[in-house]
């Protein structure tokens, strides 16, 4: 027998001995399988080495556990945890999840607008522009006999330049002017905010979504996105070849079309402000409208409307006049009616669902620049609108407001302009409803509600203002994919 191989009792006696350092304080191990494994010795011949069984309690954890009043001295002496079957860790502390902490809910008070003195209390309000340069501001006020009577609120030159484009989103105007610049203006405080210096050409087209963003187009081919809660360019697209005639933004807010003298439709997609697709035309699009369900759209030509479907972008109507002449501006009324004006000062309704012409309005003494439309309840002796808007005895009324060359801008009940006419007399109807001479030359106008009289009316519409916070939300989280993708895409 060799002298260096020591017996097997031997090894094993001094390695049973060794205390266990994977046993933790308070808990029993379960039995752990032995590992044995296999060495060579000097001499070559295999000699078996044994792991020890850890069994019982940690003779240096209980110690540590009487110093400490019996309690495990974890925070003195870091003990590592030995891990069983399938990754359990064996003695680790267990710790139980505490329930979650409802938040209290805090209602906000709700703030009160003060009406500062001088403030009218007008039914609706028109701003019209003008060749002279000269923003003109209009209130209009029912009378008993259901007629406007119209007052004047401002009158300034707001540009170097003849103003060609304007639109009004919440309290927020904006104008566009052959000096290549938009203006900006609170209604509401009825202060300037500034001028933004985007483009490189004449500002042809503007409109808003709601209240948060504006879109513009001008001669120099671009598109702009601006966010209006702090006026900043989130997006300049370009994909036109030419000057953009005009802008429409789909009622959701998502998509965008755009005409330009290029003879082509594009769709933009405003989420990540590309350029989605692009169709050629037979002629020059002077001016594009989505209905108001969102469903379809129009496009003004020179002597044609082409009516579209949105589903297929085929062409599912076209409306002509009887007799030859030029086709200045167009509205949607609701998704029944297109109203068209003319160069030969006239204004004519047609049906969408069959092109027929349905009345023509009469009392222009120059060709048609503008049409816009407004819906405002019938509340002659009242200052505000607030208890009567939602409520059936309330009536609304939908009302056209035209201007023209002659420098006049005429209002027109809708409910009459749409009436079926009995004969051919009713076909041309001189009824209007308010009249107001400017002495310039209109080129574009908006319509908004009045101010004051209406504050508050929007939060009665039952989820209305919750729709209005999600739908900032929603357009704030995707401001950031507009303003990062490219400014310019191909065809």
């Amino acid at each position: 027998m060799d002298k260096n191989k020591k017996p097997l009792k031997s090894a094993l006696k001094k390695t049973s001995s060794a205390p266990s350092a994977t046993a933790t304080a308070s808990t029993k191990r379960k039995h752990t399988p032995t590992v044995s494994t296999s060495t060579k010795n000097n001499n070559g011949n295999k000699r078996a080495k044994v792991e020890p069984k850890t069994t019982g309690k940690n003779s240096n954890s209980n110690n540590s556990n009487k110093k400490n009043g019996g309690k495990n001295n974890l925070a003195t002496k870091a003990v590592r945890p030995a891990k069983g079957k399938k990754g359990v860790t064996i003695g680790a502390p267990i710790t139980k999840k505490s329930a979650p902490v409802k938040k209290a809910v805090i209602n906000k008070p709700k703030k009160v607008e003060v009406i500062p003195e001088g403030s009218t209390f007008e039914d609706f309000r028109i701003v019209a522009g003008t060749y002279e340069n000269i923003l003109y501001g209009v209130d209009a006020y029912w009378n008993e006999d259901m007629t406007l009577r119209l007052a004047p609120v401002f009158i300034f030159p707001a540009h170097i330049g003849c103003i060609k484009s304007l639109a009004i989103g919440s309290n927020f105007l904006a104008s566009g002017s052959t000096d290549e610049k938009i203006q900006l203006y609170d209604l509401k405080r009825r202060k300037e905010l500034g001028s933004m210096l985007q483009h490189q050409g004449t500002i042809t087209s503007l409109t808003f979504h709601g209240k948060t963003h504006m879109l513009s187009g001008s001669e120099d081919g671009k598109i702009c996105v601006w966010r209006s809660k702090d006026w900043e360019c989130l997006k300049s697209m370009k994909g036109h070849q030419a000057a953009v005639h005009s802008i429409a933004i789909h009622p959701s807010g998502k998509i965008a079309l755009s005409v330009s003298v290029d003879h082509s439709v594009r769709v933009w997609n405003l989420l990540l402000g590309k350029q989605a697709s692009m169709t050629r035309l037979q002629g020059e699009g002077l001016k594009v409208l989505w209905n108001p369900s969102g469903t379809g759209y129009a496009i003004m030509f020179d002597q044609e409307v082409g009516l579209y479907d949105m589903a297929t972008a085929k062409c599912i109507r076209t409306i002509k006049p009887t007799k030859k002449t030029r086709m200045n501006t167009m509205a949607y009324y609701k998704d029944d009616y297109l109203i068209v004006g003319y160069e030969d000062k006239m204004i004519r309704v047609y049906s969408t669902s069959t092109g027929d012409l349905i009345k023509t309005l009469v009392g222009h003494a120059s060709r048609i620049k503008a049409l816009d439309l407004v819906t405002v309840p019938y509340t002659p002796d009242e200052t505000s609108n607030k208890g009567f808007v939602g409520r059936p005895e309330t009536k609304m009324v939908d009302i056209l407001t035209s201007g023209s060359s002659d420098g006049i801008l005429l209002m027109w009940n809708l409910e009459d302009a749409v009436a079926p006419a009995a004969n051919a007399e009713e076909m041309n109807t001189k009824k209007h409803i308010g009249e107001h001479k400017t002495d310039m030359r209109v080129t574009c106008l908006a319509v908004q509600k009045g101010i004051w009289k209406n504050s508050g009316v929007e939060a009665i519409a039952a989820g209305e203002e919750q729709d209005e916070e999600t739908e900032d939300e929603q357009l704030g989280e995707n401001e950031d994919e507009v303003s990062g993708g490219d400014s310019e895409d191909d065809e």
